[in-house]
């Protein structure tokens, strides 16, 4: 394979913050000369592992990756493969730069948003991690509620499987967990599919967006403003964080000095029906 390629490995394409992600870092690295080879580990940890090992020998000139992994473990990437994480950053003995939003930071002003407007009961549905880890979203969730002097019930952290779509497994549980609780006032999803998927399942139980219960999903796609009502959602900033991440790899690539471990892009939040 001649040069001038970098790969590029993404959880699912059936998500509209990964296949922006992939269309926005396609375009930069384009702009520079590259091509971009993508593929799709379907949420499988030994997938997103075998793909790691196989781009590295296939003579890209870096990686980029949003990955499902809780570590990276020692061998499966030569040291001199230029990386960077995008979104999500496993353990590793390997000093490897990223790019991502403060998701912490974002869950809090999401349930400060909610408890603005009156919910006390918040359910969280934080996304699918292969390795099962536990998501930073969950970290600020539970901050953001003792600040507010909430309880955490860990009952409202409804994670999904990754065997389905997001609509499909997040309207199950939902539907699982209302058949027994019906006190919920406020949802967070992982995005906005997932928020469709909430949104029919609290109407199979007579609750309505944002009459009976208020929503907010994360990503703010165009999903969010098509949906009736429309949804408040977090806008993660896909192009920014293309663009930063793609200037990384260059970096690396070029064998560049002093580039940053970390970049944080901050999360802004679109106030929309689903919470007026």
């Amino acid at each position: 394979m001649n040069n001038k390629i970098i790969g590029m490995i993404v959880p699912t394409m059936d998500n509209s913050f990964f296949s922006s992600l992939a269309v926005q870092v396609e375009r930069f690295m384009a702009d520079k000369g590259y091509q971009t080879v993508l593929v799709s580990c379907d949420n499988d940890a030994d997938k997103e592992k075998e793909y790691l090992n196989r781009m590295a020998h296939l003579g890209m000139d870096g990686l980029i990756c949003v990955s499902g992994l809780s570590e990276l473990t020692e061998g499966l990437l030569p040291k001199t493969m230029p990386l960077v994480w995008v979104d999500r950053v496993p353990d590793s003995k390997r000093k490897i730069p990223w790019v991502a939003n403060d998701d912490a930071r974002a869950m809090e002003m999401a349930v400060d948003h909610l408890i603005e407007r009156g919910c006390r009961n918040i359910l969280l549905l934080p996304g699918f991690l292969a390795e099962g880890q536990e998501s930073p979203r969950v970290r600020g969730y539970k901050a953001a509620l003792k600040k507010h002097g909430i309880e955490f019930r860990k009952e409202y952290v409804l994670n999904r499987k990754g065997k389905k779509s997001s609509e499909e497994e997040t309207g199950c549980l939902i539907r699982q967990l209302f058949a027994k609780d019906d006190t919920v006032d406020g949802v967070i999803t992982s995005s906005d599919r997932a928020a469709f998927g909430a949104i029919t399942a609290l109407q199979s139980f007579g609750y309505f967006v944002p009459e009976d219960v208020r929503l907010i999903s994360f990503d703010n796609s165009t999903y969010s403003m098509m949906a009736s009502p429309s949804i408040t959602s977090l806008n993660r900033k896909t192009d920014i964080l293309a663009e930063k991440a793609c200037s990384l790899l260059e970096g690396l690539i070029r064998n560049k000095q002093d580039l940053p471990s970390e970049i944080i892009v901050p999360v802004s939040i679109d106030r929309r029906g689903s919470t007026r």
